[in-house]
């Protein structure tokens, strides 16, 4: 069989918008993934109820030493909810959307096969490509009482890589764990070529388990390693829309200091999961970030910019 090249559908870019407020971080684009597979919302949108307190919008206490309405604010007087309907948009016309519904179908087709291993697992696969970035597998949960942050290994990103003898153009991730990273100090340019486990998670590829490892370093700087990311669990924070309106997609796929968090929102009726970008260094507003002023600076000395998406 001829080597194919391999695009992620589910991520691909400049499909759909939409003006959710939950969409702001990510500069309002969506996802194929989210929008067909998540929401089920195209073309009819999706309708949100926002849940909302006379007491905590006045800046008053909870009387039930709440500090964010949930679950449990229903029967309380202070209590009200708004209907908000939101629809996805695209620009594409409706055949051009039929036709990349076709290729999507075709690339679920392509995940299946993948996914067919033993016992339950993906393929076991041989894998090599160049390393993009590293950053910790950080999770949220977030409930009445507040949130809590996790650590849960390490995720290697390439912007492309060989999976098999097909070429899978497009971002994908291998997970490791802290042991991992300090046996063979992986660092951004090195080449690694591995078997490894093929997953699909939410939309995104990631690699496990890998074995036969086989590692060759090209000069580059690691920014985080073990110790680094557990102070980084513990003092960071989710980053903000900038205090010039700019998304953080816009403003921080670059630093080296940004990680994607997965958040569990259990205060809702239904848990609610998604993404966001967290900054390591505990910054909330890129605009006055250091290390993205230092790049301005740098950028305007040598002409070159760094472009990097985790």
């Amino acid at each position: 069989m001829a080597p194919e090249v391999i695009r992620n559908l589910y991520k691909a870019h400049g499909i759909f918008t939409c003006h959710h407020p939950a969409h702001k971080q990510f500069g309002y684009e969506v996802s194929p993934y989210h929008i067909f597979l998540v929401k089920k919302c195209h073309p009819s949108g999706c309708v949100e109820f926002l849940w909302r307190c006379h007491q905590l919008e006045k800046g008053h206490p909870c009387p039930r030493k709440y500090k964010h309405v949930g679950r449990g604010c229903a029967s309380c007087k202070y209590y009200h909810e708004d209907k908000l309907t939101y629809s996805p948009e695209s620009p594409l016309e409706k055949e051009e959307i039929a036709e990349f519904v076709d290729e999507l179908r075709e690339y679920q087709g392509w995940l299946e096969g993948m996914s067919a291993g033993s016992c339950g697992q993906g393929k076991v696969v041989e894998f090599s490509g160049k390393i993009d970035g590293i950053a910790p597998h950080l999770e949220m949960r977030l409930d009445e009482r507040g949130n809590h942050v996790s650590m849960d290994g390490f995720y290697i990103a390439f912007e492309r890589g060989h999976i098999g003898q097909d070429l899978f153009d497009d971002r994908l991730y291998m997970k490791i764990f802290g042991n991992l990273l300090e046996r063979y100090d992986f660092a951004p340019g090195d080449h690694l070529e591995c078997r490894a486990v093929f997953t699909e998670s939410r939309g995104r590829i990631i690699l496990q388990k890998p074995s036969r490892i086989e590692h060759t370093r090209n000069g580059g700087k690691r920014h985080v390693n073990v110790s680094r990311a557990l102070v980084g669990r513990a003092t960071g924070k989710i980053i903000s829309t900038g205090s010039c309106g700019q998304s953080p997609a816009d403003l921080c796929n670059s630093c080296p200091y940004m990680s994607l968090i997965d958040v569990e929102d259990v205060r809702r009726r239904k848990p609610v999961y998604y993404r966001r970008y967290y900054c390591l260094r505990g910054l909330t507003d890129p605009e006055t970030c250091p290390v993205r002023l230092g790049e301005i600076l740098e950028q305007g000395e040598t002409g070159t910019k760094r472009v990097r998406r985790f």
